[in-house]
């Protein structure tokens, strides 16, 4: 059907007369009359009872003028969501991470992301990094970041920050005179520590039984906060990512923080599902969380210095 010979009868249904619909629409009146004989013969419907001058539309026509209206509010609503995809892409994100960078990291860069994307909702899931890989490889999440000991098949996977180790404790610990910590240090102190399968976990046991040093394991858990809320209570000193305790902003606290040598490195990933093209939405975030990222890794290299000069 002739998109033409619908605006014609639309032009004639809203104005009530040919000569109208012709002004309204910059075509003569007899190209009008013979759109509307036009759109009859293809239609087979009779649309319009005439006498002299005069139109009057049948119930038919007006069936069909509906229809059309219809149709243009539907248009009207595509073209619209179309300029929203354009703007703000499909308009909602679901992120998960793992707590370390969950907890305080990704908060501020969301609070950055939506100041300038206000009508974009997201969905947080903080998880174990584990979790958060099956939640994006699943498809559920459009984006982790996690520890970079998961599997990494059926992932689009990058590397997205590496930190040091630190041990933090209360102010008025022995240890919080001393300006690094190391192994021979810690032999029957009261440690708080990460969970047995944690890869920093697992340097920091490696590094204890080649010094021959055993500390005393009072609290396991998987969440390096949680490590710094634990040492802030007195319960010992702590093992724990330094991005976490300048996030955290925990020397406001009162929690003191030293390096550990030998190093302890925490490197995170960014994850995204495969055969899963990035949104303009995706894009910007990433822009944000890399921008912040770069503050951060700046400050803690700042404050606790470069691995290779420890």
């Amino acid at each position: 059907m002739n998109l033409s010979l619908l605006e014609a009868f639309s032009a004639v249904m809203k104005t009530g007369s040919t000569t109208q619909a012709a002004t309204l629409l910059g075509i003569s009146q007899p190209a009008i009359s013979r759109s509307l004989k036009r759109l009859e013969d293809t239609t087979k419907l009779k649309l319009f009872q005439r006498a002299g001058p005069r139109l009057s539309p049948t119930p038919e026509a007006q069936l069909l003028y509906q229809e059309i209206v219809d149709t243009y509010v539907g248009l009207d609503r595509l073209r619209q969501a179309v300029a929203r995809i354009r703007a703000v892409g499909t308009g909602s994100l679901r992120i998960a991470s793992s707590a370390a960078l969950g907890l305080t990291f990704v908060p501020k860069v969301l609070k950055l992301f939506l100041d300038k994307r206000p009508d974009v909702s997201v969905t947080l899931e903080i998880a174990n990094s584990a979790a958060v890989r099956n939640l994006v490889s699943s498809g559920t999440h459009d984006l982790g970041l996690c520890a970079d000991e998961i599997e990494r098949a059926n992932l689009v996977s990058e590397h997205f920050m590496e930190t040091m180790g630190v041990c933090v404790m209360r102010a008025d610990h022995p240890l919080a005179k001393t300006q690094l910590i190391t192994p021979h240090l810690l032999d029957g102190v009261s440690l708080i520590s990460l969970s047995p399968d944690d890869t920093a976990r697992k340097q920091f046991d490696q590094s204890m039984t080649e010094a021959a040093v055993t500390p005393r394991i009072v609290v396991e858990t998987q969440f390096a906060a949680t490590v710094c809320e634990l040492a802030l209570e007195g319960a010992g000193v702590g093992l724990t990512n330094s991005l976490t305790f300048i996030s955290g902003d925990y020397a406001a606290q009162g929690l003191v923080a030293r390096p550990f040598a030998p190093d302890i490195a925490f490197r995170s990933l960014l994850i995204m599902p495969p055969h899963r093209a990035r949104s303009r939405l995706i894009d910007e975030l990433v822009a944000v969380l890399a921008a912040e990222r770069d503050e951060l890794s700046a400050a803690c290299t700042a404050q606790f210095g470069p691995a290779a000069k420890r």
